[in-house]
């Protein structure tokens, strides 16, 4: 463990809670010790915060989560994530490392939409490219002022911040330790948090495809308060209760059905989100969710599709769903049906322990949410 044994804590600061945990090393097994978890906006009602400074609710929030989960650690392993965050997959020729960083700079000018003195940069060579004498590189830029912001927050909860990762690759770093795919597995990890999804795509036991996007689980909620004209715990109750309709079954539909006019009234209601005879609340809300989703499914169709335009050949398999928005009802099947690909829940705890100092019942509670969490404090303990 890094540091002659000093503990860490994996720290996801996310835009709705902050979840911390700690995971220790015994042998070949890995446990979870602590975990603490936090809302950012009081009783979990963005609309209650008002005026309020989200600097401040957040330095507040991580400090809760460390007293709830009695996390005495001082160094923190932790993530930024969103739209300014650029990973790109690059090749160069083939050439020692330090001579390729000082390569990357210049060729990284290509591939940021920001000036190279306002990012971080950082790469990972990883392997020998198709093209002869080039390598595989993968590129990554996140905005100096988004780290410096990141790593003042961390310390502001007056924690020690040793690494900042990116969001999505922490998450993918915890799918890889749970399920420990085999090399020819090409897999979609789909990460829904609040504000932000990351999208990855991994095959041959690395990355070969990432991107945020802003579709996630609080434009499920505001969709549900626009349409349903509710607050925003409202909203949140019925996207929870309603969730998303099941896949419909070929033997569900009426008989008799004239086979035009079902598919006719499918797209009517795909395109307008509306159906005839039924304004409830949750009727509407179930709509307003749908409309949303559909907007995911489109992203990670896009996103499947250029992978696999690029790759030569290799297709996804499946698609793994995870995150704190993961836990929408029925979100999986929905999601394998409209994209044709099988599609799961993520799990990950599925090939870890929980002490029994850990609450149980919390854990059930959050369960979804844990991956990114979990994927940052291995990243000193798998050291």
């Amino acid at each position: 463990m890094f540091g002659g044994g000093k503990k860490v804590v994996g720290l996801d600061v996310g835009s709705s809670s902050v979840k911390a945990v700690e995971v220790r090393r015994t042998g070949t097994k890995l446990e979870l010790v602590r975990f603490g978890i936090a809302d950012v906006y009081p009783g979990g009602d963005r609309s209650a915060a008002g005026n309020a400074d989200i600097y401040q609710l957040k330095t507040a929030a991580i400090r809760r989560a460390l007293q709830s989960g009695k996390i005495t650690a001082k160094h923190s392993v932790s993530a930024v994530s969103g739209e300014s965050i650029i990973v790109r997959y690059i090749q160069l020729p083939n050439m020692p490392e330090a001579d390729l960083k000082n390569a990357l700079r210049w060729e990284a000018e290509e591939y940021i939409p920001f000036s190279i003195d306002e990012v971080n940069l950082d790469s990972v060579v990883l392997g020998n490219s198709t093209v002869e004498g080039k390598v595989d590189v993968l590129l990554v830029s996140a905005r100096k002022d988004l780290v410096a912001e990141h790593v003042q927050l961390v310390r502001s909860a007056e924690l020690t911040p040793i690494v900042v990762d990116v969001e999505g690759f922490a998450f993918l770093n915890c799918f890889e330790v749970n399920y420990q795919p085999a090399r020819q597995d090409c897999i979609c990890l789909v990460n829904m948090g609040a504000d932000v999804t990351n999208i990855n795509i991994y095959v041959g036991n690395t990355s070969r495809f990432s991107r945020d996007i802003s579709v996630a689980g609080n434009q499920v909620t505001q969709s549900i308060m626009q349409k349903c004209g509710v607050p925003w715990m409202e909203a949140e109750r019925l996207k929870r209760t309603v969730g998303l309709a099941p896949p419909e079954r070929e033997e569900d539909t009426e008989a008799g059905e004239n086979e035009l006019i079902s598919t006719i009234r499918g797209t009517v209601q795909r395109i307008t989100g509306s159906d005839l005879g039924d304004d409830s609340p949750e009727s509407t809300a179930s709509k307003a969710i749908q409309n949303v989703i559909n907007q995911l499914v489109s992203e990670v169709r896009r996103s499947i599709q250029f992978f696999e335009g690029q790759s030569g050949g290799t297709t996804v398999q499946r698609v793994v769903i995870g995150g704190g928005s993961s836990s929408l009802k029925n979100i999986a099947p929905f999601l394998g049906g409209e994209l044709d690909i099988s599609c799961e829940l993520f799990d990950p705890l599925r090939s870890i322990s929980v002490s029994r100092d850990v609450d149980s019942a919390l854990i059930d509670a959050h369960r979804a949410q844990l991956g990114a969490s979990i994927g940052l404090a291995l990243r000193k303990v798998l050291d």
